[in-house]
Formats: C-alpha cells, structure tokens, sequence
C-alpha cells in the first residue's frame, strides 16, 4: 500500500504548503543567485580595466617624394601628352624646388638712339679683376641675346670670390664697349648700383671705335629698309627700319670716341637665335699679331668664337 494513498492530501495543511514554497524558492535562487554573482565580478572587472585610448586609422595616402619627381622629370616623354602628364603629377605631388643659380650679375643696358622699349640686342659681357686695362684678360666672358627690357638677370658668377673687385665690360653689336666696376657679393650682385649702363651707338665695323670707317658704312646704305638688299641692321641705330639722317647723327656725334679696353681688331660674331647667355672661353685677348693684314687698324683684339 502506497505510503500516501491519497496524494491530494499531501500538502493540505498550511505547514506543509509553506515548506514546499520555501523549498521551491532554494532551489530557483541557487541558479539565479548564482548568474547574478558572475555578471557583478564580469562588471567590477571592466570597470577596473584603464581605459585604452582610441587610435584613429587612416590608410595611407599615395604621395610621390622630391627624388622620386626628380627622376620622372628626367625621363624624357614621348610625345605632348605624357609631358603633361608628368608636369600635372609634379606639381600636384611634389614641392616646389627653386632654382639655385649661385653668385649672379644683375644688370639693365641701355643703347643709344633706340627707343626705351627696344634694347634687343646681342651683347658681349667680359668679366675681368679689378679695373679694365688695354689689354683685358678676362675670367669669364658671355654672349647674350638681350631681351627688349635691356635687363638681364642670373648671369653665373661661380668661381670669382666674394668681397673681390671685378670691371664687367658690355659691348653692344653696333655701340663701343663700356666698363662698369663692382664688388662681388655672396649671392646677387646689381651692377652699376642699380643704374643703366648707357652704351655709345656708332660701332659698326665693330672695333670697338667710332670713325669715319663706320659713317662711311652708314652712308653707303642711307635710305635702306628692311626689306632692301644692301639693308644693315646695325646701321638703323634708331631701330625705326629706316636707314636715314637720324642714324648718320648719332654716328657724327661720336666720331673719335673709344671703348673701354681700346681698339678691338675682331668683331662680334653675328647675332644668332639663342635666349640664354653662352659662355665663351676666357682669358684670351693680345696686341695685334704680326700676321694680321696691314690694312687693320693698330691696337689689341679679342676672339671670340662663333656662336
């Protein structure tokens, strides 16, 4: 026979009930109690953890360094298209590099008997130490297409020494040489202090005097333009395209005047197209070799060769 044979009489005293309740009540607390314990150390150990700061990640932008321009710059580029190409890529990807040109002269020249904003012309600029002599020995020595500005800029003075005096010589294809003295200074030195260098026009043999020799010149092509066969461009001193009395004035007025440095018995070569200065070879000038012809007139020379 079953120990209770009557289960629904189990729990029906009120004792009995509120055992069953307290023993329902451990056995649901034991796990519940339990979930609470470990969600409270997960917390405590979250909140003693420092904090690490956050670090922002950028992926890295595609830049092209100075050697790297360098090199493109110098490959050459087949046709119109890549050249731009390369010059879009360096100038958007690379910094500017300024060109360095060292210790430079600095200079404006002004030609006689030409209007202010036509001093083109093709000019030859002698550097020497210290003051200009008869017979000039010079360091360096250029060739320049002079811009209608008459100002030029950058001329490379490397290898002279700073604090040193020099004598730049400038002679035009058409005007006697004159000198102007300086001072060389580390980076740009401004030649005459910042003043046109005047040049005398009437040179037109080109040794360096202003004769009847070049009046004679002027005189056999009077009334010449540019479109005649005898034209002579240096004959047009005014550069109106007219070879005319005004030219032959000039010429008159100076009759007897000298450059600096004396006679010369070889020209200027002619002007030729080029747009930056050439250096040409130094330290070379002399009194007139015996072998010279007899009809040259007496005095020194200096060679210079073709452009």
């Amino acid at each position: 026979m079953p120990l209770y044979p009557y289960p629904y009489l189990m729990f029906s005293t009120l004792k009995q009930r509120l055992m069953l309740g307290v023993y329902i009540f451990i056995l649901l607390s034991i796990p519940i109690g339990s979930y609470l314990v470990s969600q409270n150390q997960t917390y405590k150990s979250q909140a003693s953890e420092p904090k690490k700061p956050k670090t922002a990640t950028t992926a890295p932008k595609a830049t092209s360094s100075p050697a790297k321009g360098l090199l493109d710059s110098s490959k050459p580029a087949t046709d119109t298209g890549r050249e731009n190409e390369a010059t879009a890529e360096a100038s958007s990807s690379s910094p500017t590099i300024a060109n360095s040109y060292g210790p430079t002269l600095s200079f404006k020249a002004v030609f006689e008997g030409r209007p202010e904003d036509n001093q083109t012309n093709k000019l030859f600029v002698g550097i020497a130490e210290g003051t200009i002599t008869i017979n000039p020995k010079f360091l360096l020595s250029f060739s320049i297409d002079l811009p209608a500005s008459g100002e030029y800029s950058n001329l490379s003075l490397a290898g002279l020494t700073s604090g040193s005096t020099y004598t730049a010589l400038l002679k035009g294809s058409a005007q006697i040489a004159t000198a102007s003295a300086f001072t060389m200074t580390p980076n740009i030195t401004i030649l005459n202090e910042g003043q046109s260098v005047n040049l005398i026009s009437g040179d037109l043999n080109e040794d360096n005097v202003v004769n009847s020799a070049d009046y004679s010149i002027a005189q056999k092509v009077q009334g010449a333009t540019a479109k005649s066969a005898n034209w002579n461009e240096n004959a047009d001193l005014n550069k109106d395209g007219l070879i005319n009395a005004f030219d032959l004035v000039i010429i008159a007025k100076n009759i007897g005047r000298v450059g600096a440095s004396g006679a010369w018995t070889s020209s200027i070569p002619p002007p030729t197209a080029s747009s930056s200065a050439v250096l040409t070879q130094p330290s070379i000038g002399g009194p007139m070799d015996e072998s010279d012809p007899p009809s040259r007139e007496a005095g020194h020379w200096i060679w210079i060769p073709s452009l």
